[in-house]
């Protein structure tokens, strides 16, 4: 039997919430309303005339889906980040084999070297690719997801579907699982790992 995965269950959750979020605060550009404001009424400025809160649901709603789902931007950026450190591993491993063999490739060293260099991610490439592969960052940015959700009358389903997603993410967190730079998909176990575990 297959063990769970549980960024994989949390990442659903999110979809889930953030979708949610998505649609209540495009019902409360209509119907602008607190849930709060049976205690108090000094909130009512953030929904109505300007609809301050509706706009923070849907740019963090829209920020989950695109974190989730996620958009090809982050997914290129997390592959070509994984690639290029791997090219470079690889190349600095070469180099110094084939130094450690002959002298007089010194030359044909630092050419491969500048080559890697030139191909390395932009810097938003590589921030992209960090925080898409990051459940830190997801731990960070949730909870205001889900403050602002609880917030709204309508968004309060996607502030507690927020609070499920957020301690499934803290407990993948807490058993050392990583978020794969291409989405859905599992980290690959070395040959000498999958033999132990195969005598198991």
């Amino acid at each position: 039997m297959g063990k769970l995965i549980k960024n994989h269950w949390a990442r659903l959750i999110i979809l889930t919430a953030s979708t949610y979020q998505i649609l209540a605060s495009i019902q409360g550009f209509f119907w602008p309303k607190l849930f709060w404001d049976f205690l108090t009424t000094n909130l009512d400025p953030c929904v109505r005339p300007i609809p301050i809160l509706q706009i923070v649901n849907l740019l963090l709603g829209l920020l989950g889906v695109c974190w989730e789902y996620p958009l090809p931007l982050f997914t290129t950026a997390a592959t070509g980040a994984r690639l290029s450190h791997n090219h470079n591993h690889s190349n600095n491993h070469h180099n110094a084999n084939s130094t450690s063999k002959e002298g007089g490739v010194h030359k044909h060293s630092t050419s491969t070297a500048s080559a890697g260099s030139s191909s390395q991610p932009s810097r938003f490439d590589t921030l992209a690719a960090a925080m898409h592969r990051s459940i830190e960052a997801r731990l960070v940015v949730y909870p205001l997801s889900s403050l602002a959700a609880f917030l709204l009358y309508q968004g309060t389903n996607a502030g507690f579907y927020y609070l499920i997603g957020m301690g499934i993410y803290f407990w993948a967190f807490s058993e050392g699982e990583v978020v794969m730079g291409v989405p859905w998909t599992l980290p690959k176990r070395g040959k000498a790992m999958v033999r132990a575990q195969s005598r198991v």
